[in-house]
């Protein structure tokens, strides 16, 4: 996972971060499961309740259970678990992170682990249910939906060390119509980010299959 060390020719090893139920990491598991260029080789939480577990379980992909240290102090307790972190991804001989309601920052020291001097970003990818700059952080659909604005949309970006600041890979949007509940307006959302997600995944296993000895990288 060095900056410069080549990706392995075939298939490129991804992990599948997620903090809660798992939707969004079980749509990229199902994803995944009919490209033979890309294989989810481990499911990663930081959630001993989170609903993920269960569902990397049935589609027989290894968890791990990483939560944050509890005893040491805030800097130190997030250290701990990212070493934690790395060695279960050395193990694992992962190549990309997809972030899928990951509810934890990265540090930049964790994210060089999969930087790339070639293209200048991180082969770690998060889906955010807003249109970046817009509603970063938490709550974005609440956010969004007290604001009433009349279209709305997910992002899909490389991730950094800063909150939902990466380099944007795609966009899309939806309307909000008069009458929209907000339970109508998050399963138009997450649809969007369901099919963001996909499409990214499949370029990038097309173009890994094209040319697999190169670094090359699925851009929208």
């Amino acid at each position: 996972m060095a900056a410069d060390c080549p990706q392995k020719p075939f298939p490129l090893r991804a992990a599948v971060f997620a903090s809660g139920a798992g939707t969004n990491a079980e749509n990229i598991i199902a994803t995944c499961r009919d490209l033979p260029e890309i294989k989810i080789a481990l499911v990663v939480t930081n959630n001993p309740q989170a609903g993920v577990i269960a569902r990397a379980a049935r589609h027989g992909i290894p968890c791990a259970v990483i939560p944050r240290p509890q005893n040491l102090p805030p800097r130190a307790a997030k250290a701990a678990q990212e070493t934690l972190m790395r060695e279960a991804l050395q193990a694992a001989g992962i190549d990309w992170l997809f972030l899928a309601g990951f509810m934890q920052l990265l540090s930049a020291d964790f994210l060089a682990d999969f930087y790339d001097t070639a293209r200048g970003v991180n082969r770690v990818v998060n889906i955010h249910p807003s249109l970046l700059p817009d509603f970063a952080g938490k709550d974005s659909y609440e956010r969004a939906f007290a604001a009433a604005k009349p279209v709305h949309g997910v992002t899909l970006h490389y991730v950094d060390n800063g909150m939902d600041t990466g380099p944007v890979i795609a966009q899309a949007t939806y309307p909000r119509t008069p009458d929209m509940t907000f339970d109508a307006f998050c399963a138009a959302g997450q649809a969007l980010e369901y099919n963001t997600y996909s499409a990214f995944i499949k370029k990038l296993a097309q173009e890994h299959a094209q040319k697999p000895e190169a670094k090359k990288w699925a851009q929208a």
